[in-house]
């Protein structure tokens, strides 16, 4: 069961959300929002600064990459990369402007990835500092599929005699891993 207290701040919290409906049913131009102010913001300065730069990086990744592809919402800007191997899946760089928190959280996500790089004031959100996050996204998405090439031949390979087993990766070591 439940704890009284809790129980008690979520139907405050459900009633609080039960009049801004009501508010809203009733007045719908009137109802700004209390983070609006930072959405705009921050959408300024993603289609100012984080969509132009993630723009000329993608650019350059068209055709070396299975895909890379840009989006921007109201409160999320980003890349997001899918190399050229089947297994591999999409990873993305996300730039997301937290209304409640009034900053900026970077996120680099995908299989493998879930980390959070950083949080950071809308105002030190510039062009160096999204290029630096890119880069860094990409030097760890880039980094992986490193580890993941063998660095030998198979055995088979050289000697001309191919069964298939050429086709799948031969052991690889922890000391073979390049560390990028």
């Amino acid at each position: 069961m439940m704890d009284k207290a809790n129980l008690e701040r979520l139907r405050i919290l459900l009633q609080g959300h039960e009049d801004l409906l009501e508010e809203k049913r009733a007045r719908p131009e009137g109802v700004l929002r209390q983070n609006d102010p930072f959405r705009e913001q921050f959408n300024r300065v993603a289609r100012s600064v984080i969509v132009p730069l993630l723009e000329e990086i993608k650019d350059v990744m068209v055709g070396k990459v299975e895909s890379a592809s840009i989006f921007h919402r109201s409160t999320a800007a980003g890349l997001t990369v899918k190399l050229d191997r089947w297994e591999d899946y999409d990873r993305s760089l996300l730039f997301f402007g937290d209304d409640s928190t009034q900053v900026v959280k970077v996120t680099h996500e995908g299989i493998g990835f879930g980390l959070l790089s950083d949080k950071l004031p809308l105002g030190h959100l510039t062009k160096e500092r999204v290029e630096e996050e890119a880069m860094k996204f990409l030097k760890r998405l880039f980094g992986q599929e490193q580890l993941r090439r063998p660095t030998g031949l198979p055995a088979a390979a050289g000697n001309g005699v191919s069964n298939g087993s050429t086709l799948r990766r031969p052991p690889v070591s922890v000391s073979e891993f390049v560390r990028v």
